[in-house]
């Protein structure tokens, strides 16, 4: 399309007026530019006269920046009206494209002054096409994001030293929504496991099945403590604090922070047992009744030293849960049957969760008030 420019008084014989449209070419690298050359009188310069044309990418509409330039000779005329493209010659346009220009255009070879104003440069067809619901890019050649020169080996290289790809994130119910999904569609699960996925064609699957088996399994002594968790590489996972002795189990403790909203301490997931507990010992409502490691159970979780490890937490409503079904239903971890255990979830500002160990697999946590007396296990990750 073209849009008209003003003019004025250049040192030359005739003074023109120039009329352009321009278009980056999102295959080529190149910049498609038309105008009109007119004569002071309005009427357009005769055909078969050449014409040698400046032009400049600036990054302003005045004054600023020259990103590039190159001069055009032997431009031809046809009804007064020019084509040229940029760039396609010895001169490669090379102005990182990741911010407005604005373009100029002079007669001769660039000292002379140009027509105003310059126009912004718009989106040619095909960059178009990022802006619509397919989003392709239509070159055969490869893409780079943070270099100029991909290498010649890859389709899309990203090239940082500051900055990762982040992949897209979902629950898993989000993920098994996802219709037809491609093989080798690749994801992160926030939930349920989480981690990075795979559609292998059939089904989802964990890439850390790739990962070397550690021979560990739940109920294994390790680290301190009973392991009660494994992620599915085998190598990483959570450890339940054991029974010292009858005395160390049966200490009673409070949640506390009755009355207080400690919101931080509300995560119930795999892995947020040591939020939570952080979130409760720095609440300045732990202080309240002072006096030592057992007042609250989160406070004896931070400040409980076993086995030589001192980087327990209290375990969140859901690690909790895990503790019941992979340990006590199968016998393992010596809990005390039919005692409730704190989690480190809050409910709201007087109640929390906490789950009775009576050996039932469909056993699920509730909520107490946090003056609530209850036992405590403690956790810790490896």
């Amino acid at each position: 399309m073209e849009s008209p420019v003003s003019w004025r008084s250049l040192p030359a014989t005739l003074v023109f007026l120039l009329v352009f449209a321009s278009g980056l070419s999102a295959q080529n690298a190149t910049l498609t530019v038309q105008g009109v050359l007119k004569k002071s009188d309005g009427t357009t310069v005769p055909d078969g006269t050449n014409y040698t044309l400046t032009f400049k990418l600036w990054d302003a509409e005045t004054g600023g920046t020259v990103a590039w330039q190159e001069t055009k000779t032997s431009v031809s005329i046809l009804g007064g009206l020019y084509e040229v493209v940029l760039g396609d010659g010895a001169t490669v346009l090379n102005a990182p494209f990741d911010k407005p220009y604005f373009l100029g255009v002079s007669i001769g070879t660039g000292s002379g002054e140009e027509f105003i104003p310059r126009p912004r440069l718009a989106s040619a067809p095909y960059a178009l096409s990022l802006l619509g619901t397919t989003n392709i890019f239509p070159s055969s050649g490869n893409v780079g994001l943070g270099t100029t020169m991909p290498n010649a080996g890859a389709l899309l290289e990203v090239a940082s030293t500051s900055k990762g790809i982040l992949a897209p994130r979902m629950t898993k119910a989000q993920r098994d929504a996802i219709a037809s999904p491609a093989t080798g569609l690749m994801l992160f699960q926030t939930d349920n496991t989480p981690g990075f996925y795979y559609f292998s064609g059939s089904t989802w699957k964990s890439i850390n099945e790739f990962f070397g088996a550690t021979g560990l399994k739940v109920g294994d002594f390790y680290q301190g403590g009973i392991i009660f968790y494994l992620e599915p590489s085998g190598a990483n996972g959570l450890i339940v604090s054991p029974s010292v002795n009858a005395t160390f189990d049966a200490v009673l403790t409070k949640w506390g922070c009755s009355g207080v909203s400690v919101i931080p301490a509300r995560g119930t997931a795999l892995g947020s047992g040591q939020a939570n507990t952080t979130s409760i010992i720095r609440n300045p409502c732990a202080a309240i009744g002072g006096g030592g490691v057992a007042d609250l159970a989160a406070e004896r979780a931070d400040k409980i030293l076993i086995n030589n490890y001192s980087d327990w937490y209290l375990p969140s409503k859901d690690e909790l849960e895990l503790m019941h079904k992979n340990l006590h239903v199968a016998g393992l971890g010596s809990f005390t049957s039919g005692a409730s255990y704190w989690s480190s979830t809050e409910n709201d500002a007087t109640t929390a969760w906490l789950m009775v160990f009576d050996g039932n697999g469909a056993t699920i946590p509730s909520t107490a008030a946090k003056t609530s007396d209850a036992r405590t296990r403690f956790v810790r990750a490896f």
